[in-house]
């Protein structure tokens, strides 16, 4: 399975904007609302990629990376090469 990452587009952009929607589960990782990252992404009317990223959620579930109760799921934010 591969990790979910967000890219911050500029490096120094304040990472503290992702507690807008989610929360952080540790230094460089962020528990994200999952219909919120479906909004981000730019791709919330592509229907085989909805497809795919519910899929992604449902696998990594068991193995603690995604909260089906609160939808969140866990990703590793890094910086860009901006």
């Amino acid at each position: 399975m591969r990790a979910l990452a967000i890219v911050l587009e500029v490096n120094d952009a304040p990472v503290t904007r992702l507690a807008e929607i989610g929360s952080t589960a540790d230094k460089r990782n962020y528990w994200l609302d999952a219909d919120a990252v479906v909004e981000f992404s730019g791709r919330k009317h592509a229907q085989q990629w909805l497809r795919d990223f519910r899929a992604m959620l449902a696998s990594a579930a068991p193995y603690g990376f995604y909260d089906e109760a609160s939808n969140k799921v866990k990703a590793h934010v890094e910086p860009g090469d901006a």
